[in-house]
């Protein structure tokens, strides 16, 4: 990111000291609900989750902190494709996909509606604390049989 852009005081985003890239910021619920105590200590309230699919890297943070992905409590996709897509729902990614191509919409439905609700639990389930619904519909959409 060019230094033009950044206020003066303020940092740029860390970027994954495995491979990279450019993390999504999660909060403490998300690290309280994926760490075990001595790694949510060694990383402090602010942390990224690195989402890059073949980087060993969990979470990070500015200061040099690092969690593997082996010690988190949650697997996610795409990381681990055999992770569930919506941890909420169990959904793993090859379901939606084979709800598409069979033209069921139930699922995903039931999904998005379920993410509306007052209480979503997102924010602990998945390593990246955040909602699925994005990854799911962008998915049903590409794999819908036309």
């Amino acid at each position: 990111m060019s230094r033009a852009f950044i206020k003066e005081g303020e940092t740029p985003d860390p970027r994954c000291p495995s491979c990279g890239a450019l993390g999504e910021a999660v909060g403490p619920a998300t690290l309280e609900a994926q760490l075990s105590p001595p790694d949510r200590k060694a990383l402090g309230d602010r942390a990224c989750y690195c989402a890059s699919p073949s980087c060993p890297t969990g979470y990070y943070n500015a200061w040099g902190g690092v969690v593997p992905i082996d010690r988190l409590r949650s697997r996610a996709w795409p990381k681990d494709p055999n992770a569930p897509l919506c941890p909420c729902f169990g959904l793993k990614a090859s379901d939606v996909v084979d709800d598409a191509r069979a033209g069921r919409k139930g699922r995903v439905l039931e999904i998005r509606e379920e993410a509306d609700a007052p209480d979503p639990r997102c924010v602990g389930l998945s390593p990246d604390g955040r909602c699925c619904v994005a990854q799911v519909m962008r998915l049903f959409r590409e794999s819908f049989a036309k």
